[in-house]
């Protein structure tokens, strides 16, 4: 490669920076007014002859007419001429200097040279802090704005170029960090998102459009807190988005994932009692919460070894559906945590009505019947068990937007009846059922079994046609 095409896309590679630094210079001033407004504080009055001089340099610098080069120089004169009074004749701490200063920087274009400016001047003239906030605050809506438009269109290097400089002439509105957190949040950059959900939750804005803003930013940069693993973190902010909006049910849940995943089960327990007895009951026994969000709390109580209330939280998912099969798994294991034989063979009981060639479902009741001391029903399931000509054991439900997959393995028994007689081998014929929300069956499929001998093994698998699969359940022929 030549020098000279090495020359040539270094430029190329410094044109789109520099073309997009030249249009936050563009959107500055175009933000500004286009006649010298005077301040609305009191700022004129004792002080060197070259403050005068930099207010009629940014006039010219505003209103200049002929060559543009009239204008810019104005401007860089402006900023010479204060720049002395303050180092030569001590204008350092002359309100009306950085004033002037500011207003010379921003005309410019130049964010950094402007706010440092008007910091300083707001702090020597408090009086003066209404006024350089109206000019702050234009020259950020000229920029958001533009950043908002670039997001919809999905170029986010101009989003962030253009979010960056409004917020180094105005921290206190939500709307741009956001955006920037946004684009890093789509390019899954984690770390970036959450820096900047966060700048957007601690800013404290007036405007009611900003406020809900920030207060959906504070939400998020709590959720990133939890998904980067930093708990404790992410309850404090969970804490604070309570109480931003309290009435939010998912900063509740929220809360309520930190409390578990930082260990704090106690607090945990008492957000889950409030969700329990709060929300709106609806017919099918449910609270409010989803059956994927009723899981989570209650796998949560159960590695906690919190079996009575994840136990109780499972047969609220089980009350509003019945066929789910994890749900029911999941309890039964609770019920083993808690050594309760009597709801232990119940639960395993619902199982079999979905499974009922599954021998760890079998088991599962005897074993529920043998704790509860009932030796009628360890007899019949005991029974019931050894009667099967093979054990089928399912391991994966694969739903897709057209239908669904269950897979499992077989396994061939030596069926034998009550008096432990041998049952003669015949085919098995299953009928599986893909059922949809409310147990409405979707599609089913006759399937016949295998004949295997005892201990022999096969893989198990069936496909149902058909949108909304969400569950499933068979029966014996």
């Amino acid at each position: 490669m030549t020098k000279g095409l090495l020359s040539g896309l270094a430029m190329l590679l410094l044109a789109a920076p520099l073309a997009a630094q030249n249009g936050v210079q563009n959107r500055v001033i175009g933000s500004l007014d286009t006649r010298l407004v005077q301040p609305e504080c009191k700022l004129d009055g004792a002080g060197d002859f070259r403050i005068a001089s930099g207010k009629t340099y940014l006039k010219t610098g505003i209103e200049g007419t002929g060559d543009q080069s009239n204008r810019v120089n104005g401007l860089k004169n402006g900023v010479r001429v204060i720049t002395e009074a303050m180092t030569s004749a001590g204008q350092g701490k002359n309100p009306a200097a950085w004033y002037y200063l500011g207003r010379l920087y921003m005309q410019q274009g130049d964010l950094g040279g402007a706010d440092s400016a008007l910091t300083r001047a707001e702090a020597l003239a408090p009086a003066c802090k209404d006024d350089i906030s109206k000019y702050r605050h234009r020259v950020w809506v000229g920029l958001a704005s533009a950043a908002g438009t670039f997001l919809q269109a999905k170029q986010d290097d101009s989003v962030l170029i253009l979010s960056r400089a409004a917020n180094q002439i105005e921290r206190n509105q939500p709307l741009t960090s956001y955006y920037m957190a946004a684009v890093f949040d789509g390019r899954n950059e984690a770390d970036s998102a959450l820096t900047y959900f966060g700048m957007a939750a601690a800013t404290q804005p007036t405007d009611p459009t900003m406020v809900k803003q920030r207060d959906n930013a504070a939400y998020r940069y709590a959720r990133a807190l939890l998904q980067a693993g930093r708990n404790a973190e992410a309850v404090t902010a969970f804490r604070r988005y309570s109480a931003l909006a309290p009435n939010d049910l998912d900063g509740t849940k929220g809360l309520l994932l930190a409390f578990r995943a930082a260990g704090m089960a106690d607090s945990a327990s008492l957000i889950e009692a409030q969700l329990m007895q709060s929300t709106t009951a609806t017919p099918g026994g449910g609270t409010g919460l989803s059956e994927n969000e009723l899981f989570d709390i209650a796998a949560k109580q159960y590695n906690d070894k919190e079996y009575g209330p994840a136990a109780e939280t499972f047969a609220r998912i089980i009350a509003q559906n019945p066929n789910n099969r994890d749900a029911l798994a999941a309890q039964a294991n609770a019920y083993i945590g808690l050594n309760d034989g009597p709801k232990m063979a119940a639960t395993a009981e619902m199982l079999l009505a979905l499974e009922p060639l599954s021998q760890y479902d079998h088991t599962l009741r005897i074993q529920g019947y043998k704790i509860a001391k009932n030796v009628d029903k360890t007899f019949e399931a005991v029974v019931a068990r050894e009667a099967k000509l093979v054990g089928l054991e399912i391991d994966k439900f694969q739903p897709a937007a057209d239908g669904a997959t269950l897979t499992g393995k077989l396994t061939g028994r030596e069926a034998r009846d009550e008096n432990n007689k041998l049952i003669p081998e015949k085919p098995v014929t299953v009928v599986v059922e893909f059922l949809g929300p409310g147990g409405v069956v979707v599609v089913s499929q006759d399937v016949v079994l295998p004949m295997l001998k005892a201990g022999e093994t096969a893989p198990f698998s069936v496909t149902g046609k058909g949108s909304g699969i969400k569950y499933w359940r068979y029966r014996v022929q």
